[in-house]
């Protein structure tokens, strides 16, 4: 008898300690998803978030999103272990509280149109949460307006040096005079141009501007930014005709409406947005020429 009370308390204080465990468990998960959610508001869109190396505490967007969604996978599972040890407990409250409810049916009916009204507003975008998407939208415009945002090529991150090069008509010579200046490490050409960019804690867009930039700005354009820009805007920007524009393009192949923007303008012909500029100020050819 004695033996089979001792081991009923031992149990019971187990149970209890597992109780405590999960409550406090699923306390700190709830912060953690909280927090993680709120974060993933505000930073750029995902290739602009990784070719800025966009951080934020440490943590780049795609760790943020890891954190936020394993976070809530566990919430999600100990409160299922939650409801199985509580299940008479809860059973019990619930029950009184149903009771309850009954005699606040306009609270609880309230409540219920609430619900709905916020799956409803968000799904139909009506204010006041129509405000909320925008403002996300706004924040995301911002991280893209900024000149470093836009890679020069799709992925160029995920290049080796030698593929960067040969992408973007630079040298090798011209890339490790720029890596032993700013102290990039690297040791071969097959390494790619992410790990490079994280073993010399920068970024990849702070590396490309390193590396291009200056002499771009010094034939007085802009080293990015242009993907954004349609080709009226170009050709205005750098005081070309608008036909003779479209001829340099149709002579390369490249048809298009002066609407059109230069990043879809890449994308359909597989060049890089700053190569589409130079075609259209007549800076292509004259390359070719040379």
């Amino acid at each position: 008898m004695l033996e089979w009370a001792l081991e009923t308390i031992t149990k019971e204080k187990t149970m209890i300690k597992f109780r405590g465990f999960t409550s406090f468990l699923m306390f700190f998960l709830f912060l953690i998803s909280l927090v993680s959610g709120i974060v993933l508001y505000f930073p750029p869109q995902g290739k602009i978030a990784h070719w800025m190396h966009w951080t934020f505490w440490g943590l780049d967007k795609e760790m943020w999103g890891f954190l936020h969604i394993n976070s809530s996978l566990v919430f999600f599972i100990i409160a299922i272990l939650h409801l199985y040890y509580n299940w008479k407990v809860l059973f019990r409250y619930a029950k009184k509280k149903a009771v309850m409810a009954f005699n606040l049916k306009w609270e609880f009916f309230a409540a219920i149109m609430l619900a709905i009204f916020v799956i409803a507003a968000t799904l139909f975008n009506i204010e006041p949460f129509r405000t909320i998407v925008r403002w996300n939208e706004e924040i995301k415009t911002y991280w893209a307006e900024k000149e470093e945002a836009e890679p020069p090529l799709a992925h160029a991150e995920d290049l080796t040096v030698a593929e960067f090069c040969e992408r973007l008509k630079i040298s090798f010579e011209s890339f490790q005079q720029a890596a032993r200046t700013h102290g990039w490490k690297f040791e071969n050409t097959e390494e790619r141009i992410e790990e490079i960019a994280r073993r010399s804690g920068t970024s990849h867009a702070k590396m490309y501007h390193l590396l291009v930039g200056e002499g771009l700005r010094t034939s007085g354009q802009r080293t990015s930014g242009w993907g954004r820009k349609s080709v009226l805007q170009v050709c205005q920007e750098n005081q070309i005709e608008v036909d003779v524009a479209l001829q340099r393009l149709a002579a390369e192949g490249i048809k298009v409406s002066l609407d059109e923007l230069i990043r879809s303008i890449s994308g359909e012909y597989g060049l890089q947005p700053i190569a589409i500029v130079h075609l259209i100020t007549g800076e292509g050819q004259e390359n070719a020429q040379e």
